[in-house]
């Protein structure tokens, strides 16, 4: 919250106080028991304001299964026609400007496309890529699916990226409604090295050496294309097109 809000709202609860403490014949033995009142009241402000913004970040992102198959980071419908699978980087410029294209197809193709999260910490940008990609992981594992979309969406809101990271990582966790102490533990357990190595391993077996990386899979055919960089979605759709096109293609072939 903002100073300027909470000034202002302090202002307010203690008018508001004020005016019940009028209105029924409330009394306060002392000032410290008024300030008591205060308190406790601009507390529950702030929590019900924090709440509504966490449930407003949500929102965005309820396109994202509360279930999906463990370890898996999908937006989008599960049986969709089409899954764009991106190998990224939290600390990445480009991925940034990419982030919101994959979404803005998801949200448009009415259920055909979906959108699956793989993590490719580029070495230039570490330490701060590879800890919020651990990061990603402990959030999901606290809060879901749509938690991780939530958090990875607000990791690139907040950080200073090309490797700068994120100031107060904190603020980020509690503000995608996670718990703070449970997250720290989670983080310096190291239990998700693993599975952020094996992502990047997958990217580099395919040949993926620099992000963001999508290969937009025909779940149909089992065909696949990949695109490097920030690629326009117009660039992505024309692969899906012409993926549809040989389908039709091919099943003629076959009858």
């Amino acid at each position: 919250m903002k100073e300027k809000d909470l000034a202002q709202e302090i202002a307010n609860v203690k008018s508001t106080v004020n005016q019940v403490k009028d209105a029924e014949g409330v009394t306060f033995k002392s000032k410290a028991e008024f300030e008591a009142a205060v308190a406790e009241s601009i507390n529950k402000f702030v929590a019900q304001k924090q709440q509504a913004d966490i449930d407003q970040k949500y929102a965005q992102f309820e396109a994202a299964p509360e279930k999906v198959e463990e370890g898996k980071h999908i937006y989008g419908d599960l049986g969709a026609r089409f899954t764009l699978v991106e190998f990224s980087d939290m600390e990445c410029p480009f991925c940034k400007r990419f982030h919101d294209t994959p979404k803005q197809i998801v949200d448009a193709s009415k259920g055909n496309v979906n959108w699956q999260w793989k993590h490719m910490p580029l070495d230039f940008h570490n330490p701060a890529a590879h800890k919020e990609a651990l990061a990603a992981e402990c959030i999901a594992e606290q809060k879901g699916n749509r938690g991780f979309w939530v958090f990875v969406n607000d990791i690139f809101h907040h950080t200073q990226g090309n490797g700068g990271g994120v100031a107060d990582l904190a603020s980020v966790v509690t503000g995608v409604g996670a718990d703070l102490d449970a997250f720290r533990e989670c983080l310096g357990s190291g239990k998700y090295e693993d599975k952020v190595e094996a992502d990047i391993q997958k990217a580099k077996s395919y040949g993926v050496n620099g992000t963001p990386a999508t290969f937009v899979v025909d779940n149909h055919t089992g065909k696949s294309q990949l695109l490097g960089g920030a690629q326009p979605a117009q660039a992505i759709m024309a692969v899906m097109r012409k993926m549809m096109i040989e389908s039709q293609q091919d099943d003629s072939a076959n009858q």
